[in-house]
């Protein structure tokens, strides 16, 4: 089975303050993800300035049944065995973003994902009230928006499978985190969702950490970031295939929904 919906921006929601980050909003299409000009910063301090907004997308993915979660046995680092694999779904992300202004714009795209036990939420890392510096997002990357523009672009399948392994990676570093003098949790968090990484790349850092069970996608929050006011847009068409054949759902009921726990990279250590 093949599912697609989408996500739309649009000149109203850019207008009004109902755009700004809310994790109460129901994703029910077509639903906004855009800034504008008037959003409150998401942080400020005497030097750095970070606009921020987020909207929740809940894939179509089915819980199981009380037989089937009965059935699911233990896998750690996970609560259970989970339910839904990386391997039962095909998933793409295609985005366009828009700037509406008349100048041109940097803004970070940001996806971060959801299994059936975490929804990860990266933090702004304040070090010895001097550095200021955002957590990697799932997907983090920069787009520079020329004016009155659109571009366009995807997370292929591959790119949605490293989500999956990148979330399962870290929540094997929470569970079991390194220790000693020069254990560095948050850098190694961030080092795993660095998006020029890649969990196939034989990385000696991660390495003791890939996972050999991974839960499969089931929502993500999309985001935009800016280090100024602005005007700007994203748009999202999501392709989800139930390559399974008995995950997918077209019910809102049955639907696997929004994790109860979060897992947030550790604060960064502090220097001398």
């Amino acid at each position: 089975m093949r599912i697609r919906f989408a996500l739309a921006g649009s000149l109203a929601c850019l207008l009004a303050a109902s755009c700004a980050n809310n994790d109460a909003n129901q994703v029910d299409p077509p639903t906004a993800v855009a800034m504008n000009d008037k959003v409150a910063p998401a942080y400020q301090d005497g030097e750095t300035t970070i606009y921020q907004v987020q909207t929740p997308v809940q894939l179509p993915v089915r819980k199981p049944t009380a037989d089937e979660a009965k059935g699911l046995g233990k896998s750690e680092p996970y609560p259970h065995a989970p339910f839904l694999l990386a391997s039962d779904l095909r998933i793409e992300i295609r985005f366009t973003l828009s700037n509406l202004d008349d100048k041109e714009h940097a803004v970070e795209l940001l996806v971060d994902p959801w299994n059936e036990f975490v929804r990860y939420r990266p933090k702004v890392e304040v070090i010895n009230d001097e550095e200021t510096q955002p957590d990697f997002s799932g997907f983090d990357k920069f787009f520079l928006l020329p004016p009155k523009s659109r571009v366009q672009g995807a997370l292929t399948p591959d790119d949605t499978q490293e989500l999956e392994i990148d979330l399962a990676t870290v929540e094997g570093i929470a569970a079991k985190p390194p220790t000693g003098a020069d254990a560095n949790v948050n850098g190694l968090f961030n080092h795993v969702f660095n998006i020029q990484n890649r969990s196939n790349a034989k990385d000696p850092l991660i390495a003791p950490y890939l996972p050999k069970v991974v839960p499969g996608l089931t929502g993500f929050d999309l985001g935009l970031r800016s280090g100024e006011a602005a005007n700007v847009a994203v748009e999202v068409i999501v392709d989800v295939q139930d390559l399974n054949g008995n995950r997918s759902t077209t019910t809102v009921q049955q639907e696997m929904g929004v994790p109860s726990a979060e897992l947030q990279p550790p604060a960064a250590a502090t220097m001398d």
